[in-house]
């Protein structure tokens, strides 16, 4: 009985399947189980038994020999061709040889004789829920270090291509910077770079500090001049900001994206697209347009009406 509260601990979330064709023990030996495990099913015969494996999930199956229908190693044979890991702990009146080699050859290597004694019962449970907890940590540290492996995988190569990549990138997963390409690095001095790379201040509130709109663009509402709710959303967004780097102010479309990744936290990546040369061509283009508007406007009006100097007016250059 000393390890009874251990194998409550321990079998606190897997289900059973206990089939027993003795009702009376069948119903006291529930009551045992319940206190321990997580969910207990119950059945009456072997093939009953089957049925319901197919149907669920179990942890774990206890089971009698001498049942109606289906034995309980007929029905446990079928039961490990189905799934060959799930433990059998068998109770039976019967402990001749033929029984026991008929049952280590199915795979059950756990055997209670009947009457059950409950010292025999815990021990028995203890040893066969130990193994099925220890594989279960087992299998999910081996998941881990797989999904961990191909992340890392994963994001060297993805910090590879973007490294190469001539504009600025950087990589979060969560609220953590997994990477910042060399593009990016060479937008700030070393100083201001400290103080977003350690996480001392979130890209949209270090971006905030250094974002303003040049007093020509002051009309052109493409601009934004807070990212409120930049970083807020895995949906692709797109930016156009203003900002205050070592080489000079620069204009960039900053696109926001969700990279899926294996890991349980993916990634989301910021791309800073130089369209510096653009802009100013756009508005010294658009400046020329109005001064040429104007200048036709001047030259070519009449004093003899305004109808041709509608006409102008609605001309495009």
């Amino acid at each position: 009985m000393e390890h009874l509260h251990s194998l409550m601990e321990l079998g606190k979330d897997l289900d059973v399947l206990y089939i027993e064709d003795d009702q009376t023990l069948q119903n006291e030996t529930k009551k045992i189980l319940e206190r321990i495990f997580k969910s207990v099913d119950v059945a009456p015969d072997g093939q009953i038994g089957l049925d319901s494996f197919i149907e669920k999930t179990y942890d774990l199956l206890i089971t009698d020999i001498e049942m109606p229908n289906m034995d309980g190693l007929t029905m446990s044979r079928h039961i490990k061709k189905i799934n060959d890991e799930v433990p059998i702990v068998v109770v039976s009146a019967y402990s001749n040889t033929d029984y026991l080699l008929d049952a280590i050859s199915i795979g059950i290597n756990y055997y209670i004789l009947k009457p059950i004694k409950m010292p025999r019962l815990i021990d028995t449970l203890y040893n066969v829920v130990k193994r099925i907890v220890d594989k279960k940590l087992a299998d999910e540290y081996r998941q881990k270090e797989i999904d961990e492996t191909i992340s890392r995988s994963n994001e060297k190569v993805l910090a590879q291509i973007t490294n190469i990549s001539p504009n600025p990138v950087i990589l979060y997963k969560g609220s953590s910077i997994v990477f910042v390409n060399s593009a990016f690095k060479n937008l700030f001095e070393a100083e201001e770079l400290k103080v977003l790379i350690n996480n001392e201040l979130n890209l949209r509130d270090f971006l905030n500090q250094k974002m303003s709109v040049d007093q020509m663009f002051k009309d052109n509402n493409d601009f934004i001049e807070h990212l409120d709710d930049f970083a807020s959303t895995k949906e692709e967004t797109r930016s156009k900001i203003s900002i205050k780097t070592r080489g000079g102010r620069k204009i960039y479309l900053v696109i926001q994206n969700e990279v899926a990744m294996s890991s349980a936290k993916d990634m989301v990546m910021y791309t800073f697209n130089d369209i510096t040369v653009v802009e100013y061509q756009r508005f010294q283009i658009d400046q020329y347009n109005e001064y040429m508007s104007d200048l036709t406007y001047t030259k070519y009006k009449t004093e003899k009406g305004s109808e041709t100097a509608d006409i102008i007016d609605r001309t495009s250059f």
